[in-house]
């Protein structure tokens, strides 16, 4: 098993890419903490050996503090940081209320800097791996997803910088940049028609699924990437290619 006696803390991972992560990392030997804001990761971790949810609001440091202080005690210790939690807004720059590009800025790009900044203390003294959960929206622009988009593409430079900084700590940094996916949070509310547009923007023809996205994830967290750092893996079905 590729993470076995590893300590696990996934963002988001309640649905989507992040329970596919939760769910993979789990069957690879690791300990699991599921953090999120929805109940629903209870359930979540509730399905798993060596798995407990701490109910989190990344918009809240203490919280995040708090989330990280939890795993810790519970499974001895930290190795693997997975900032994944996300949420966005399609809407027209000139339509953006301010409210709502605060919101996704706090949890998306703020989120992953503190959850960074509380586990890397807990990460230095054995060394370990963060993966940051990008976009291929931080590569090219797509209307009205300008606060999402300039999230990620934040996320990308906090990366690098983080890579950089902690090389001497043996702490590797790398973003996983998803396309389209096949997830609660794309397909909540869209019709079948705009489902199908989407997957035409996708050279590969379809929307990729959160299994998948997962086994990038797992890629990352393991000794498999051991000479990885500060880099941007795209999991896109060919859509930057193609750009």
């Amino acid at each position: 098993m590729k993470l076995d006696g590893k300590v696990a803390l996934i963002t988001g991972a309640a649905s989507g890419i992040g329970k596919a992560v939760a769910e993979l990392f789990a069957k690879e030997g690791a300990k699991v903490a599921i953090v999120d804001i929805s109940p629903a990761g209870k359930n979540v971790a509730g399905r798993l050996e060596n798995a407990i949810f701490i109910r989190t609001d990344l918009r809240k440091e203490d919280d995040i503090k708090k989330a990280i202080d939890c795993a810790c005690k519970a499974f001895g210790g930290l190795d693997i940081l997975v900032n994944n939690a996300g949420i966005g807004k399609n809407v027209l720059i000139e339509e953006m209320g301010i409210e709502d590009w605060d919101n996704i800025m706090e949890t998306n790009l703020r989120g992953y800097f503190l959850c960074i900044k509380h586990a890397v203390p807990r990460m230095k003294k054995h060394g370990g791996a963060i993966v940051n959960v990008a976009s291929e929206l931080a590569f090219v622009g797509d209307p009205g997803w300008s606060a999402y988009a300039a999230s990620k593409g934040g996320i990308l430079q906090l990366t690098k910088v983080a890579a950089v900084e902690l090389m001497a700590h043996n702490i590797r940094v790398n973003a996983l940049c998803p396309g389209p996916t096949a997830t609660p949070m794309l397909l909540k509310g869209i019709t079948e028609k705009e489902r199908e547009r989407i997957e035409k923007l996708v050279p590969m023809g379809r929307l990729g699924t959160p299994e998948e996205i997962a086994k990038a994830a797992l890629f990352l967290a393991s000794d498999d990437s051991t000479f990885m750092t500060g880099a941007s893996l795209l999991v896109d079905g060919g859509i930057v290619a193609k750009e």
